[in-house]
């Protein structure tokens, strides 16, 4: 059901008026009484944030129908509790399902009017809670006044991360598609994170409810001692039974992940040829800013930041004088580890990248040890928060693995099953390890509130000393940047310019924009005759200038020049000129060519650039957008160029259709 709603959003998205239909009737759905459960709200406000972001629809109209349908829905639902109070439990599904306002009389009692907010973020309780207010004979007055505060808070929660995200898609799809496909790894590794915790939370009760009948069944038939474990587990007086049932489920289910994952590695079955593509794919979208900005979230999962964490740990639990927490924690990692080395050497699967120090990878050992400390981390802040907190803890953790995971196959550290394998593996001892710990201290421990925040600032504290000793370069293997090709001018001005590209090329196109410039000359002058014709430096990314993407009133010079990819490479010099009115300007890229020309003293370089005549759009609020004018000729804008620079023009080819000036003023 909820991939047919998506692909009913997808074609939408190009009609604003029906997709404000939708984002109405989506807010409204999901707060009414069980239809909510099935309706996929927060997805649809965020993709109406996402269309919001690129220009498509207007934030105000989009807030505005998101919480009038959200305080449209929950009025439904509070008239039906009031309508048909004790009646309601007789009627299907919730005769089928008390759990369920039992669940909202229980959130109803402790929170009181408050719950009418908080339900509006809690999934399960969403559509409910409003029923059960009614159902108690809350007062109207009352009611809306904290149905419209939710509204309030609800919509611009969960629209304004969509807006977020349009935007830096839009932005990044200006510089170079490769750029979309690492953002949308990273947005999707979050929102995956997300979904699976809030997944695992919502139906805890339920699954470990189904797995207690069939574990109560089992030890009914087996009298001996695994069956006195099993009822022991079962024990309805255990604090812990239900976080014990899930974690045995989590070992069998990871451990059949592990061994299918194993099976398909030695069969060489389906799973390997994934990996190649997997691989392939992720070497056509590496850029330099993907490989820093990887690097960087790849600290999360060093050897600084575990051994950060575990000292951390430790001196947390003997605070508390948890000794055997310490012990079965520290022997599971030793263990896992031991295991892994042991299952690498027999395995001798070697790296996608042959340059990486690791010998084997399979399964990876970097994975699994990122999983057995911010798993077993997560595990022990859960049980000392609250359940919105612990979401959150559970969510950061899955989001850190994954993110470990991702940068360790981008960068050819290992393939992709070898960090499924040894995430699964490791999940697997850190449940053996809850488990023990649960049931050798059943007791719920005292709550620690501020824990989550002092393991965030070790965290943010140990990745920023790393940074400042310069450890988050990217690793062996990315790519170097080859010697210049040394040719002569007329080596160059005859034969060397067919070899050069006559367009920019990206992942979405190999004719993004002609390559109208070829251009010999050093950095220092191709800047000082640019200057003399009125160029300036294109304006650096800075907090002051991506300010200046959202001012009301900003001339197109003011906002920044963002620099584009050729084939993956980023343009090395940007410059622009102001056009004829403060909404125009003239951008000018080069990128270097690969070879340098020899003038018999010295070797200058040989770059490629493409002019282009920029307009500003303000309709695209809350973005001011630059775009490229399509009435004005690229071909125009490069003779206006030669005709006012001061260089020499060598000559004036036909690439494939697109004349390109050759300019050799460093040569004269």
């Amino acid at each position: 059901m909820e991939q047919a709603y998506l692909h009913l959003l997808h074609l939408l998205a190009g009609h604003p008026e029906w997709m404000l239909t939708v984002v109405f009737l989506a807010a409204f759905l999901e707060s009414v009484a069980v239809i909510g459960t099935f309706i996929p709200g927060s997805t649809a406000m965020f993709l109406a944030g996402a269309l919001t972001g690129t220009g498509s629809l207007s934030l105000g109209w989009v807030l505005g129908w998101a919480m009038a349908g959200a305080i449209a829905g929950d009025g439904l639902s509070f008239w039906v509790g009031g309508r048909y109070k004790s009646r309601i439990v007789k009627l299907w599904p919730f005769s089928r399902h008390p759990e369920v306002v039992e669940a909202g009389y229980r959130f109803f009692e402790k929170h009181g009017a408050k719950s009418v907010v908080l339900a509006r973020f809690v999934g399960p309780l969403r559509a409910i809670v409003p029923v059960v207010a009614g159902m108690l004979g809350m007062s109207p007055l009352r009611f809306y006044a904290m149905n419209v505060l939710s509204a309030l808070l609800w919509a611009p929660a969960h629209i304004l991360p969509g807006v977020v995200f349009g935007a830096s898609v839009l932005l990044a799809g200006a510089v170079s598609f490769r750029l979309v496909v690492i953002l949308a790894l990273l947005a999707g590794s979050v929102w995956l994170s997300y979904r699976a915790a809030a997944l695992l939370l919502s139906h805890a009760n339920a699954w470990s409810s189904a797995a207690g009948r069939h574990l109560g069944s089992w030890a009914c038939r087996h009298p001996g001692p695994l069956g006195r474990v099993a009822r022991r587990m079962l024990d309805p007086q255990a604090p812990d039974a239900t976080s014990v049932l899930m974690a045995s489920l989590i070992v069998l289910v990871c451990g059949a992940l592990f061994f299918g994952v194993l099976h398909q590695v030695i069969a060489g079955d389906p799973l390997t040829h994934v990996d190649q593509s997997v691989y392939r794919f992720m070497q056509s979208v590496r850029t330099p800013w993907g490989d820093t900005a990887l690097a960087g979230l790849a600290t999360l999962g060093s050897s600084a930041t575990l051994a950060a964490l575990i000292v951390t740990v430790t001196l947390w639990m003997l605070w508390e004088r948890r000794w055997r927490t310490i012990g079965y924690w520290l022997a599971a990692v030793v263990f896992s580890q031991m295991l892994i080395f042991a299952l690498q050497f027999a395995m001798q699967r070697a790296a996608p990248n042959g340059l990486m120090t690791q010998t084997y990878v399979f399964p990876s050992n970097h994975v699994a040890a990122t999983v057995i400390v911010y798993g077993f981390l997560a595990f022990l802040l859960a049980r000392r928060v609250g359940m919105l907190q612990g979401l959150l803890v559970v969510t950061a953790s899955t989001l850190v693995v994954i993110v470990v995971a991702l940068a360790g196959v981008y960068f050819g550290r290992y393939w992709v099953s070898d960090a499924i394998g040894g995430a699964a593996l490791a999940y697997v001892w850190v449940a053996i390890v809850a488990l023990t710990a649960m049931l050798r201290h059943p007791r719920p421990p005292p709550a620690r509130r501020w824990m989550p925040a002092i393991v965030l600032v070790i965290v943010l504290a140990s990745m920023g000393a790393q940074s400042g000793l310069g450890m988050m370069a990217p690793p062996p293997g990315t790519s170097a940047p080859l010697p210049l090709a040394r040719v002569t001018q007329q080596q160059w001005t005859l034969s060397v310019w067919k070899h050069l590209p006559c367009y920019r090329s990206d992942m979405g196109g190999d004719r993004k924009e002609p390559l109208t410039l070829q251009w010999a000359s050093d950095r220092d002058s191709i800047r000082r005759q640019l200057r003399g014709d009125g160029w300036v430096e294109g304006t650096d990314l800075s907090a002051h200038s991506l300010l200046s993407l959202a001012s009301p009133d900003v001339p197109a010079t003011a906002l920044p020049v963002l620099p584009k990819l050729n084939n993956g490479v980023p343009s090395s010099l940007v410059f622009m000129r102001p056009g004829d009115t403060r909404d125009q300007r003239d951008v000018l890229r080069f990128w270097p060519s690969g070879y340098a020309v020899d003038n018999g003293a010295a070797a200058v370089p040989l770059w490629v650039g493409a002019i282009a005549h920029e307009r500003l759009s303000r309709s695209s609020w809350p973005l001011n957008l630059l775009r490229v004018d399509k009435q004005v000729s690229p071909f125009d804008t490069r003779i206006k160029f030669i005709e006012r620079l001061d260089a020499g023009v060598v000559a004036t080819v036909d690439c494939h259709g697109v004349p390109v000036s050759l300019l050799a003023s460093a040569l004269q």
